[in-house]
């Protein structure tokens, strides 16, 4: 899903939240989910092939944004939560397959992916990100500390799984 905002008049914007079903983001369903919870209905639904994905039948949700108020802000939160996770976890198992993490990647599979939800809770803070040359968000994790924090990741989940 991707989120565009447009002018639509006198201090007025418009929000289209864009879905593509034969791609589906990993935020699509939490967002819907947001939007059903908070009762949030778009003022135009439709599905139409859009720029930059022709050939392709996109979902489209047109809002006002003085409706979508502060739940656009909601909204962002959860794409950027979920870009997070999937970039934390991107960069766990770079330093897996390094080598970095043996006993990660020598872990059960109940342990390792308990582990890998308390690293991602861990490193989830600022200094866990930059941007790469191209501008876009990544994530960088010092290999010392997230030895550290996978080791007692390791041992919490062994505790939780006797």
């Amino acid at each position: 899903m991707y989120i565009t905002v447009e002018p639509a008049g006198l201090m007025m914007h418009t929000v289209k939240l864009v879905f593509d079903p034969s791609d589906p983001a990993s935020e699509d369903q939490q967002v819907r989910d947001y939007l059903n919870e908070h009762e949030l209905e778009p003022r135009y639904h439709w599905f139409a092939e859009i720029e930059g994905l022709e050939g392709r039948e996109c979902e489209i949700m047109q809002f006002g944004g003085c409706y979508l108020g502060r739940n656009l802000q909601n909204i962002g939160l959860i794409q950027r939560q979920v870009v997070e996770e999937e970039l934390l976890t991107a960069e766990i198992q770079r330093h897996v397959d390094a080598g970095y993490l043996a006993e990660l990647a020598d872990a059960l599979e109940s342990q390792r992916r308990d582990a890998i939800a308390a690293l991602i809770e861990e490193f989830r803070v600022e200094e866990s990100f930059g941007q790469d040359e191209a501008g876009e968000l990544r994530a960088t994790l010092d290999a010392t500390a997230l030895l550290d924090a996978a080791a007692r990741a390791l041992a919490g989940a062994s505790t939780t799984q006797e």
